[in-house]
């Protein structure tokens, strides 16, 4: 095997250096030393171990870098270092003292040591004091000496920066962790302020800082901003072990704002973690926060809840007992080296801290928190039977079902054994209560009812009894036989004198017409219930109306069916029936938005949110989001959806309340709100995971993956699309793999993998080509031959570019989507050629691509093919050409269109200089 030459270990120095920071870089660093240790490159060896501190220290390992950090120090103390590297020697002073502090073995003085020696190499190298100051205080902090601390962070504050101070993002941090220890919270939060309002290429940036800010946010009353921190850090470094020293502050968080059962789930899936802990300061820091959050959750009755471990579950109790005993001993180890109490004292504060606020809600996927209303005494009942059973009756009309409850709860109390008619009551009671439940017994209720009723001559109560057991035949899914007691219990009561319970047997009979889709035979039976209805309870009148309206929708006649239904609205809301004129304003509502009004169908649900019971108020603000999203009211849409949300939780529909929270992630990533939408989505998949619909779990992966792309997070957004790919293509769901296929196309071009790019792309063209979808088909395709260029494949890209161009000359039609992907693959075809140095070939193509775009009015697509044009026409020797042709684009350009074409103008210019 030929030897490494020096320029090969030099590439390998720059590989390692580019890699992520952790094992990975550290391993592929410690290589490289040792083959320049053994082909003895003085400079290499130098670089590399000095790379190495920085490997160590940012890789979770920093005890390790004292060993390379002292031995370049020492070179270059006898002049054998190499000042193209001097920068990161001075740089690493800083990450040596504060890695020093971490490790109680280390003799404090050795640390002091170090700490002079940097303020003398620092003054001796003409660097500012800044970096000394901000070092002074931190280790001065650490033992307890606060009036130095004080004044080092006076010194520092005022000190000028330079090239040895942390970026503008980190320094602030720093300030932040110094005014936080002195209780001067609000200083805290203004001198972050600065940092969070601007951009930042700082890689512990946000996070840092806004992981410092927990505190300040909460002492100082910012608590949306405090929760809103929270879950935007710990969603990034949730799944980096190197961000372990992050992971106490989010933990005390929780503990600190009532979210100690939030804390308890941080602590299980991070404590496997904690035996890889950089440092013995950072593992006693994570043991006394998790022992906070165990603590609280122990006293709030749950001591013998079990933790999971790697080895095994363990008591809330016993895991405190232990992490807080482990905690005291790490910091009386570092008090003994110091020989002050202070890590002691900070530790034992930690461990006997209690809540600031008693709860601070931290989901964004809950509702807005909105005053209780007043309690108000339980209503007195009557004290008789009959009076109990009328007044259930009087609810269960008014679908009142809890209050009906409560009503016949206490009649079952007073009257354990009724019998007659009063037990044909109750049994119409239970009946009604559980008819869309379990119909068959319901149906059995009602007629034993009608039985007894019979036997006691009540002959209206028997035919009435014997309808509604018609409506839960119906139910049962046998429509014949329904329609058949229905017909039967009608015209029995038409001849018995109650006009209400016939016209009520009428209008079940008319249902049940309308469930079987004979609309004919449904609007007859109306019609009988209009002509016998002369007086009748006004919520009668309504519900008449309502069917009326909705027969008349099923029918075509939309504008025609929102007037019965919008008086049904009123008059049920004369009548005080809350819930069913929400139910008529809902339905009007879907009515007028069929029209194509969605202004006047939003306005008119809104007036349904009324409603009491939650799964109909659910199903108002269901409506209500998809009508904000459409008329683009989006911070509405996710009110919206939250709400649809909570209503479904508090009616006990898990399941519903799921795919809710798909609606509110989608509506959140539209409205821009990635951290509402990963939440959403996440507290989807929990449920769906473990029962649910696999198309829509992917759907709530695929939801989730747009998130994460959103926040930057794209590794676990290309694990997650992965995911939905494989899913849909399995199920045979080619256009929806397709664009799963093409987003990780998207997000691996975003992160320069252009292969990976390339492959995906052709990957999502072969599943749009399966889906005959060909539009899509070019598109990726054209993709797939730029990144297979910027891949350096050149073969690859051009005979992806040839199939692309061929599917486009095979698109049919002149509609503005296929114009454009003609128009694309032109450029793209002219930027490959030109790129290949193939002037003639390219210029066609840039040509054709500026007469589609100026055709489809795309000025910028169309001045970068112009220019495109230009300079292939200068490298074929053209020069006049490519004036006329620049000055034809300028002119074909629109006026408004200034930017394009000063870009033009000033190409002319170049040209005119040529």
């Amino acid at each position: 095997m030929t030897a490494p030459t020096e320029q090969d270990l030099w590439s390998r120095l720059g590989s390692a250096r580019a890699l992520p920071f952790g094992k990975g870089q550290i391993a592929a660093t410690e290589s490289l030393v040792r083959s320049a240790d053994a082909e003895g490159m003085a400079d290499l060896q130098y670089a590399a171990r000095l790379s190495l501190v920085r490997a160590y220290t940012n890789g979770g390992e920093p005890a390790k870098s004292f060993v390379p950090f002292a031995w370049c120090l020492a070179k270059h103390d006898k002049g054998e270092g190499n000042e193209g590297w001097d920068y990161l020697l001075f740089w690493s002073f800083k990450s040596i003292v504060a890695s020093l502090t971490d490790f109680p073995e280390v003799p404090l003085d050795r640390t002091y040591a170090v700490l002079d020696d940097m303020e003398r190499r620092y003054r001796a190298a003409g660097y500012t004091m800044n970096p000394v100051h901000q070092h002074r205080q931190i280790v001065a902090r650490h033992v307890g000496d606060h009036e130095t601390a004080v004044e080092q962070y006076r010194l520092w504050h005022a000190a000028p920066r330079g090239e040895m101070s942390d970026c503008v993002g980190c320094e602030p941090s720093g300030k932040v962790g110094h005014l936080s220890r002195y209780g001067r919270f609000e200083e805290a939060v203004a001198v972050a302020e600065p940092v969070l309002g601007g951009t930042l290429a700082c890689s512990e940036q946000p996070k840092w800082i806004l992981s410092k800010l927990l505190l300040p946010f909460v002492r100082t009353g910012r608590l949306d901003e405090a929760a809103r921190a929270h879950r935007q850090v710990y969603r990034t470094i949730r799944h980096n072990r190197l961000d372990l020293d992050l992971i106490p502050r989010h933990l005390e968080f929780c503990a600190l704002t009532g979210n100690h059962v939030r804390g308890l789930e941080i602590l299980e899936r991070h404590l496997g973690w904690l035996g890889e802990a950089p440092s013995p300061y950072v593992e006693m820091e994570f043991c006394a926060a998790a022992a906070l959050n165990l603590r609280l959750v122990a006293d709030s009755g749950h001591r013998g809840t079990t933790v999971r471990r790697p080895d095994g579950e363990v008591s809330v109790q016993a895991l405190h007992d232990e992490l807080s005993e482990r905690a005291l001993g790490i910091a009386a180890r570092f008090d003994a080296r110091n020989g002050t109490g202070e890590q002691s004292d900070l530790i034992r504060a930690v461990l006997a801290a209690e809540p600031i606020v008693d709860r601070l809600p931290l989901s964004s996927t809950s509702p807005r928190p909105v005053s209780p209303p007043p309690e108000s005494a339980a209503p007195s009942l009557p004290d008789t039977p009959e009076e109990l059973a009328g007044l259930a009756e009087q609810h269960i009309r008014r679908s009142e079902d809890k209050a009906a409850e409560a009503v016949w709860a206490k009649f079952d109390e007073l009257c354990p054994e009724p019998a007659g008619s009063l037990l044909a009551r109750r049994l119409s009671g239970s009946a009604s209560s559980s008819v869309d439940s379990d119909p068959e017994a319901a149906e059995r209720d009602w007629l034993r009812a009608a039985e007894l009723f019979a036997a006691e001559g009540a002959e209206v109560a028997r035919h009435a009894a014997a309808s509604k057991a018609g409506l839960a035949r119906l139910e049962r899914g046998e429509p014949e036989a329904a329609l058949a007691v229905l017909s039967g219990a009608a015209e029995a009561l038409a001849g018995l004198g109650d006009q209400e319970q016939h016209v009520r047997a009428l209008l079940r009979w008319s249902m049940a017409f309308a469930v079987t889709d004979d609309l004919d035979a449904a609007f007859e039976i109306l019609g009988r219930a209009d002509a016998a209805a002369t007086e009748i309870p006004a919520d009668l009148t309504a519900r008449l109306l309502l069917l009326r309206g909705e027969l008349t929708a099923r029918s075509g006649r939309l504008d025609e069916a929102r007037e019965p239904v919008g008086r049904a609205a009123e008059l049920f809301a004369e009548a005080g029936f809350a819930d069913q004129e929400a139910h008529a304003r809902l339905m009007a509502g879907r009515m007028t938005a069929a029209t194509g009004d969605l202004e006047a169908a939003y306005a008119t649900v809104r007036r349904a949110e009324s409603a009491v019971t939650p799964g109909l108020r659910a199903q108002v603000r269901h409506t209500l989001g998809l009508l904000a999203s459409d008329l683009d009211l989006l911070e509405e849409a996710v009110d919206h959806c939250r709400g649809e949300v909570a209503d479904l939780t508090e009616a006990g529909d898990v399941a519903g309340a799921a795919l809710a929270q798909l609606g509110l992630a989608a509506a959140a990533g539209r409205a821009g709100d990635a951290l509402t939408a990963a939440d959403a989505a996440e507290a989807a998949i929990e449920v769906l995971e473990k029962d649910g619909d696999e198309d829509e779990l992917a759907r709530a992966r695929f939801l989730l993956a747009g998130a994460h792309r959103t926040l930057d997070q794209r590794d676990p957004a290309l694990v997650l699309l992965e995911q939905v790919l494989g899913h849909f293509a399995a199920a045979g769901n080619e256009p929806a793999a397709g664009q799963a296929a093409e987003t990780i196309g998207d997000i691996l071009d975003e992160l320069d993998r252009d292969g990976e790019a390339a492959e995906s792309y052709q990957r999502a063209a072969e599943h749009f080509r399966t889906a005959e979808i060909p539009v899509d088909t070019v598109r990726n395709l054209r993709q797939a031959a730029l990144s297979w260029q910027w891949a350096k494949e050149s073969d690859q890209a051009f005979s992806v570019l040839a199939e692309a161009e061929t599917s486009a000359a095979d698109l049919e039609g002149d509609e503005p989507p296929v114009l454009w992907e003609r128009a694309m693959v032109a450029l793209n075809g002219g930027k490959l050629l030109a790129f290949a140095e193939q002037p003639e070939q390219a210029l066609p193509r840039a040509t054709a691509a500026v007469e589609l775009f100026l055709a489809l009015g795309a000025t910028t697509e169309a001045a970068i093919a112009a220019s495109l044009r230009a300079r292939l026409l200068v490298e074929l020797g053209r020069p006049a050409e490519a004036r006329t042709a620049t000055q034809a684009a300028i002119d074909g350009l629109p006026p408004e269109a200034t930017e394009q074409i000063e870009r033009l103008e000033d190409l002319l210019a170049d040209l005119d200089e040529e």
